[in-house]
């Protein structure tokens, strides 16, 4: 028995999940500021940049040589949803740390096990399937694991 398993954690699961992003959360006023402080700091480069209509966002999508991608992203208007609330809150910072899987289900259910309370998911948000976890259970960091779907 591993000293984690005796402590009443869940054994891990290797391979089940890697990461996918970080994600940073910025007011819409410093958010081209944020997404060049990001570049320029880190001597990365931008992969790509979008809108999610349904979250009211705009993203920026950063490549980082050590291969870690960065997700920057401010609300496109004044929708009332997670990224605003978000900002009211803190004013913006780390938001979250994504883990892509092909193995949703099993995650999941390891996540839940474990004793995690799951604060949404959904089975299909622009091309993912994804669940949350609460971050009051870690310090205010949301975990959160998507599945492409093909």
């Amino acid at each position: 028995m591993t000293q984690a398993e005796g402590a009443g954690v869940a054994p891990m699961a290797p391979d089940l999940f890697v990461l996918h992003h970080i994600g940073i959360v910025t007011p819409r006023e410093r958010y081209a500021d944020v997404v060049a402080a990001v570049i320029g700091g880190l001597g990365a480069e931008l992969e790509d940049e979008g809108e999610d209509y349904e979250l009211d966002i705009q993203a920026s999508w950063i490549q980082v040589p050590s291969g870690l991608r960065l997700e920057v992203v401010s609300p496109k208007g004044n929708a009332d949803g997670p990224i605003t609330r978000f900002l009211s809150k803190t004013g913006g910072g780390l938001h979250h740390i994504s883990f892509e899987t092909t193995e949703i289900d099993s995650c999941k259910a390891l996540a839940v096990s474990g004793g995690a309370r799951l604060v949404g998911e959904s089975e299909d948000h622009a091309g993912w399937a994804e669940f949350f976890m609460d971050p009051k259970q870690t310090c205010g960091a949301l975990l959160h694991w998507m599945q492409a779907l093909h």
